[in-house]
């Protein structure tokens, strides 16, 4: 994230189609899950089962950053992420990792979750950068992967190309079961225009722009 100002300047929304993304299921491949839907995923045999969520983008030039928010069992929750002050790259019970910032297109910003009974949910967002001006996610390719061993889920942002003045996405959420499975679900909510606000949990919700303004990295 960098350390400018945004000035409005409207832009056109781009004329690529939406994404049509496949029905969910479960095994090997590829799975891209449409807003609303879910799907639990299981690793046998791990002593602590662990999925892995990527962000990405293909603009180049673009900063986007990967932030989770992580919801405990006793309501209190954890920034994790690299591009604030006040967030951290690991929760302290080590449950959530963040790979730190990445800059460059093609590069990922990843959030390693490792199951554990304290974590009630993590909440995946991408945050588009200052210095990024306005432009849509689907403008500029950004894309959130959650990988399970050989399978792969897209969280499709059907809806992205309309809003060039949204900064933050939500892609999904992360639950983690008392059975020590995880269900992904597709949320794709958006920050109001204009807005600096990070997500938020509302009585166990998730919230857009219910969290604190967005600071500069020290």
């Amino acid at each position: 994230m960098g350390l400018f100002s945004r000035t409005p300047r409207p832009v056109s929304a781009p004329a690529t189609e939406p994404v049509t993304p496949t029905d969910a299921g479960v095994g090997t491949g590829r799975v891209s899950l449409t807003k609303g839907s879910r799907i639990t995923l299981t690793k046998a045999g791990a002593d602590r089962p662990q999925i892995q969520a990527s962000n990405g983008w293909t603009a180049k030039g673009k900063d986007y950053d990967l932030k989770a928010l992580v919801r405990y069992h006793d309501g209190h929750v954890v920034y994790v992420g690299a591009a604030n002050a006040d967030e951290v790259l690991a929760t302290p019970e080590g449950a959530v990792r963040h790979s730190g910032d990445a800059r460059g297109p093609g590069e990922l910003e990843t959030v390693t979750i490792t199951w554990h009974p304290d974590v009630a949910a993590v909440a995946l967002s991408s945050y588009s950068a200052l210095e990024n001006g306005f432009g849509s996610f689907r403008k500029y390719g950004v894309h959130v992967d959650v990988v399970n061993g050989d399978q792969v889920i897209g969280l499709a942002a059907q809806d992205s190309s309309a809003r060039w003045n949204q900064y933050t996405l939500c892609f999904g959420e992360v639950l983690l079961n008392p059975d020590e499975t995880f269900t992904v679900v597709n949320l794709e909510l958006y920050s109001h225009k204009n807005s600096e606000h990070r997500i938020g949990y509302v009585d166990g919700v998730v919230t857009m722009d219910a969290g604190p303004r967005g600071q500069r990295k020290a």
